[in-house]
């Protein structure tokens, strides 16, 4: 697959990883400089090297920010110039959206009041916005302002694609210049067809407001000391030989990785963060739509803690249980939450041919036209109307396989309907696995799709819908890979986890897929795949996988393989094949009692 970004040259910058800012040491400015942030007639041409937008030789902000900067509603330059379809749902795909942001600076912070996705006040765009820490500092040729920049990206809350991009503009304690933005990396595209890089220089306005600090800032704080260490790739090759990783994203093309890396021993190794204009410069603020990486993500992560706080026995307990079924079938009287998060419900448009099985047969190639408006249904009940319009197949529950978002979303609603029989109609699911999961791994904030409710929390979609940084992932993974245990607590239950990565007897059902080392299986939201070491001992490599080439691998020895990008997978992915050379599989796993990562809280 190849991208209109490879029209660009990529203009070679480094990562400051520790601090999560580049900074451009030893460049001079040539873009986005005072004169052009203050002209009201100047419009750049295209997108810039990223070095641009933060600090070259700067220095302490000369001004504090705190207030709100508002941004109209406008089309975006592009390339190519139009962006297909040009509307979505009655959305206009080439129009940025109108948002108003509040940021309050902090040291040479930036740091957004909204930490969440913003969905537009009205409007024609397509696009919701979301704002992340960005930095403030000073710079001699601009006239006693600041200068500020923060990262950014597009998605639509009913998908759950990225564009990544950064912004900047001038302020001083009562005054802002024009804002200058960019957009220079994407994942893989659903609704939107065309891959774009999009590019602007637009006027805001500044409402100076007295904000509350804390806790605001406070979090941030404990956001920037719960930060895990970055090592350059470079340490890699240097202990272990380069030529170990040269094949890592081999029969990939590198304009499709938007990053990669492994975690070993909880430190990040970060292969790749490249855009077609040099790296980008907020690595550890990049958030990725990983799609279906969501479904192991948060909804095995959400089972398995629901499995902690009420029992195991959970997983047997009927979703007639606990959502209202009106199906003109009975299809669902036995299906379980296991069922449904194995995507085993025996329901589905597809056909009946199992022989072999195509674990994708009716996802929604067969009754796409209804499976978009099931997408795109804002509220539960209108999801599950649709959803319930669904015909069954001859088969039972925990029989055949089909990849279906539907039977994940319906366990969401179950899962959220059963917390509420627990503790009350207003209890929020995400909420709880918020404050009870994410939070206590030193995740403050994780934007998550959620249905729209008025009279009711909403309901995590846990099939897709999670935005990620690298560093989410690797603590993510890392606490499914302890079987649930941080800093001695057991936060998800252990039998459930030893079930899904299977450390039991038990298997999961046949995809219909293979590599050359035997048939791929999928549990629990867990793909499973085979590798063979050259002793001839086979393992299974639980997999989380999402559309367009998201996949994080954890390996028998610990080892944590991701990558975020547009490159599909491969039958036997090069960084098993590169983990088990670092760490033998045979010398380090779990049944040995020995594994890299197993003493990491």
């Amino acid at each position: 697959m190849q991208t209109n970004r490879i029209l660009f040259s990529v203009i070679a910058t480094f990562l400051y990883m520790h601090a999560g800012c580049a900074v451009a040491d030893q460049l001079n400015r040539d873009q986005a400089t005072h004169n052009q942030l203050t002209s009201n007639t100047y419009s750049p041409n295209s997108p810039v090297a990223n070095h641009n937008f933060i600090p070259i030789d700067g220095a302490t902000p000369q001004h504090q920010f705190s207030g709100a900067i508002a941004i109209l509603e406008h089309t975006m330059r592009t390339e190519p110039a139009a962006i297909k379809p040009a509307v979505i749902r009655g959305r206009k795909t080439q129009l940025f959206p109108g948002v108003t942001l509040q940021f309050v600076s902090h040291g040479e912070y930036l740091v957004p009041v909204e930490r969440n996705i913003i969905e537009p006040l009205g409007g024609d765009s397509y696009w919701h916005f979301h704002a992340g820490p960005g930095r403030v500092w000073s710079e001699e040729n601009d006239d006693g302002m600041s200068r500020a920049s923060f990262p950014f990206f597009l998605t639509n809350l009913f998908e759950n694609e990225t564009y990544n991009g950064i912004a900047t503009f001038l302020y001083d304690d009562d005054s802002v210049s024009e804002l200058r933005y960019q957009i220079v990396q994407q994942l893989s595209p659903f609704m939107v067809a065309t891959k774009f890089v999009a590019w602007n220089q637009q006027p805001i306005t500044y409402t100076p407001q007295v904000i509350a600090t804390e806790p605001l800032l406070t979090q941030f704080d404990a956001e920037l000391s719960d930060q895990l260490t970055w090592r350059d790739w470079s340490e890699l090759e240097d202990t272990y030989g380069a030529g170990l990783f040269a094949d890592f994203d081999t029969g990939i093309d590198p304009q499709l990785v938007v990053a990669g890396g492994l975690v070993i021993d909880g430190d990040v190794y970060v292969h790749s963060m490249a855009t077609p204009y040099g790296d980008y410069p907020y690595p550890r603020e990049m958030r990725h739509g990983v799609w279906s990486v969501t479904k192991t993500i948060t909804g095995l992560v959400t089972l398995m803690r629901m499995a902690e706080k009420y029992g195991d026995e959970i997983l047997d307990y009927k979703i007639n249980d606990y959502v209202q079924v009106t199906a003109n079938h009975d299809g669902w009287e036995n299906v379980t939450f296991r069922h449904a998060m194995s995507m085993a419900t025996g329901i589905g448009p597809g056909s009946i041919n199992t022989n072999p099985n195509v674990f994708s047969d009716g996802n929604y190639d067969v009754d796409t036209d209804a499976y978009m408006d099931w997408m795109f249904a804002p509220t539960t009940q209108a999801k599950l109307d649709l959803l319930f319009q669904v015909p069954n197949y001859p088969w039972g529950p925990g029989e055949v396989a089909r990849y279906r978002d539907r039977d994940i979303f319906i366990g969401a609603v179950a899962l959220a309907n059963l917390y509420r029989s627990k503790e009350g109609r207003d209890a929020d699911l995400w909420q709880m696995m918020q404050d009870e999961v994410y939070g206590p791994i030193g995740i403050h904030h994780l934007p998550m799709s959620q249905t729209w409710e008025t009279d009711r929390p909403p309901v995590p979609l846990l099939a897709w819908g999670v935005y990620l940084t690298i560093d989410d992932v690797a603590k993510i993974a890392g606490l499914i890979e302890r079987r649930g245990m941080h800093n001695g607590a057991q936060l998800l239950s252990a039998s459930g986890l030893a079930e899904a990565l299977y450390d039991t007897d038990e298997r999961g059902l046949l995809t219909g897929a293979s590599n050359r080392y035997g048939e791929n299986t999928y549990h629990l939201t867990v793909w499973h795949e085979n590798y063979t070491t050259t002793s001839g001992k086979t393992y299974t490599i639980p997999s989380m996988n999402g559309y367009g080439g998201n996949l994080v691998k954890i390996m028998p020895n610990g080892v944590i393989g991701f990558r975020m990008g547009n490159g599909d997978d491969k039958p036997v992915e090069q960084m098993i094949v590169i983990a088990d050379k670092l760490f033998p599989f045979d010398q380090y796993n779990r049944k040995s009692g020995k594994a890299v990562v197993v003493a990491k809280p």
